[in-house]
């Protein structure tokens, strides 16, 4: 073959080449374009040529026409966006430049010194009884979860009210109490089988082996409900810290605060933040700013206890509040958490995350007689510059003091962790020394113990949730709210369900298949109002009277300790009740176990409460 057949061979054959650019090609058309252009197909024969065009030239077209055709209003959550800061840091709209401030006290930065120099603070915690006010123990985990409803039949007849006045726009068929908890059975029940769509929970196909979805109410009337339901669009663009009218959130906050009696020790943890329709803990995302995403901040118990939420949506004014080590952000964080601690204070301890953690919100919560324990940013607005840039050896502590806080910086090994706290200060700057070379100091244990819990809690409270693609943000938010109820009957009726010893307490699955069960209404094995090995007997001599005992007036006074006749020391049981480590040279020889107290206040104070 000649050389000018072999060549038009090469041309009359399909082009192998699967990186063309369409940038390049935009103006060609295969189409349209008329083959006279083309001298080389004058005469191949066209009915077999492989001429396809570009794939990547379809897909664009195909995303340029479902972009015209969506032409429908979006809510302030799906329209969320992140800056694209390499360092992960919210400075948008940097340029260099000089700030100036008026030369005042600044009651945020204050000044830090190697000695202490404030008083001891003292705060008294005036409940003795924590946990549920009206509660049994001993109950299965319907009576927990009725008991967090309050009255049951009332609960769902209000939710079935709520859709009624928002339905009566949609203009759809009125619901009733029945019907509510049915949906919430589902809404829950989608939240344990993972699908995509919506339409794959009613779907006939036996591949997925649900059956049960449609049996119990329609997918055109479950959606009619959740529309109902949802917090309304204009509601969410109102309040700038608050969702007006949120039913079950409210709900929440009201009736735990009617039922629960909290303990002294209090937990603000990383905040859950709804991003791109999915729900996540604050630290387990880039750093960044979100533009409209949706925070939930909640004060918690160490178990995870949900005590308090309070929501919040990022706008893009709110972009000062959100740079790293400005006075914008701590200012910020403290309303959020002095917001969260309205009703819970007055002697207990707060245990903050880093996200809130700073010497501001310590000053402001010792004005309301509250303690604060937390960790800190290595840059946030406050912090003892000499510390932050001072060296450690590996395994070593440094404190510093401002009035009545201490800042601590512990090295461990490569990394340095912050902390702070408001009380016990004279103790940890020394505290290394009383243990082993390679131990935590006791501090940076009981944050990990309330800041960090288990991965079954973690996993319980973000893991349950509708995994829909097609379910608008709001809504995912009303079966999350869902959850949270469920989730923290599981809690109540962990702390006082049967006794583990006697009866077998039930996995928070095994859980929330009995709820299931009984918001549909089917068959449900009765749980025995107390635990079946405790005798009859009891139930009969629980309500016999008691008579009052006689009390005889005992003298306490404070006496030296001695171990082995050595003089010795033992920790202020006063101290350790509230969290704390402080050892004492004196103890109460009155006392059945005779405990270790400080001289001042501690033994004064100790036995006041056992008065009482």
């Amino acid at each position: 073959m000649s050389s000018s057949g072999r060549k038009r061979k090469q041309q009359l054959k399909p082009r192998q080449d699967d990186h063309r650019s369409p940038v390049k090609r935009r103006s060609v058309d295969i189409k349209s374009e008329p083959l006279d252009g083309y001298p080389a197909l004058a005469d191949y024969d066209l009915s077999t040529a492989d001429i396809k065009p570009d794939l990547t030239e379809l897909q664009l077209q195909l995303v340029a026409e479902q972009k015209a055709a969506t032409n429908t209003v979006r809510l302030e959550l799906e329209e969320q966006e992140s800056d694209s800061d390499e360092d992960g840091y919210s400075e948008l709209d940097y340029q260099a430049a000089d700030v100036f401030c008026q030369d005042d006290m600044d009651d945020y930065d204050p000044d830090w010194s190697s000695q202490q120099a404030g008083s001891r603070l003292l705060f008294k915690f005036p409940i003795q009884q924590t946990g549920l006010k009206f509660g049994q123990r001993f109950q299965g985990p319907q009576h927990y979860f009725n008991q967090l409803l309050g009255n049951r039949s009332k609960f769902f007849s209000s939710l079935a009210q709520s859709c009624n006045l928002k339905g009566g726009e949609l203009k759809s068929k009125p619901t009733t109490a029945e019907e509510m908890e049915i949906f919430m059975a589902l809404s829950l029940l989608m939240c344990d089988l993972k699908l995509e769509h919506l339409s794959d929970y009613w779907s006939t196909n036996m591949f997925y082996g649900l059956v049960g979805f449609s049996g119990k109410m329609p997918l055109e009337r479950y959606q009619q409900l959740l529309h109902s339901l949802n917090v309304d669009a204009p509601q969410l663009q109102t309040g700038r810290a608050k969702l007006k009218n949120c039913l079950l959130l409210d709900f929440i906050n009201e009736r735990m605060e009617e039922i629960y009696n909290c303990g002294q020790q209090m937990v603000l943890n990383e905040p859950i933040t709804l991003w791109k329709g999915a729900l996540r803990y604050q630290d387990d995302l880039p750093n960044k700013f979100r533009t409209n995403a949706l925070l939930l901040h909640m004060l918690t118990e160490q178990s995870g206890l949900v005590v308090k939420i309070l929501p919040e949506i990022v706008r893009k004014e709110d972009a000062p509040a959100w740079v790293r080590n400005s006075r914008q952000l701590v200012e910020h964080r403290n309303k959020i958490a002095l917001k969260l601690m309205e009703g819970y204070q007055g002697g207990r301890t707060v245990y903050a995350s880093k996200f809130y953690g700073s010497y501001g919100l310590a000053q402001e919560l010792a004005k309301k007689s509250t303690y604060c324990t937390g960790l800190l940013d290595r840059n946030r607005y406050g912090n003892s510059k000499a510390l932050v840039h001072q060296r450690l050896d590996s395994n070593s502590i440094s404190t510093s003091y401002a009035t009545s806080l201490m800042m601590a910086k512990w090295r461990r090994r490569a990394k340095s962790l912050y902390f702070f706290s408001s009380d016990c200060l004279a103790i940890y700057s020394k505290e290394m020394a009383m243990q082993k070379t390679n131990a935590k100091p006791k501090l940076i244990q009981e944050l990990e113990f309330q800041l960090r819990p288990g991965n079954d809690g973690r996993h319980h409270l973000i893991h349950y949730q509708a995994a829909c693609k097609e379910l608008p943000a709001n809504m995912k938010l009303t079966i999350f709210l869902l959850n949270i109820l469920v989730y923290n009957a599981y809690l109540l009726y962990f702390a006082n369900g049967q006794n583990a010893r006697v009866g077998h307490l039930k996995s928070y699955s095994e859980f929330r298949v009995i709820i299931i069960k009984s918001l549909l209404r089917e068959e449900v094995t009765n749980e025995p109002l107390i635990s079946p090995q405790k005798p009859e007997t009891y139930e009969r001599s629980k309500n016999k009277p008691v008579p009052e005992p006689r009390l005889k007036t005992v003298l306490h006074e404070p006496m030296l300790i001695q171990q082995n006749g050595k003089p010795a020391k033992k920790n202020c049981r006063y101290c350790h009740k509230g969290g704390m480590l402080q050892f004492s040279r004196y103890m109460c020889n009155t006392c059945p176990d005779k405990p270790g107290l400080c001289q001042e206040p501690c033994f004064l104070l100790w036995h006041e409460q056992l008065k009482k």
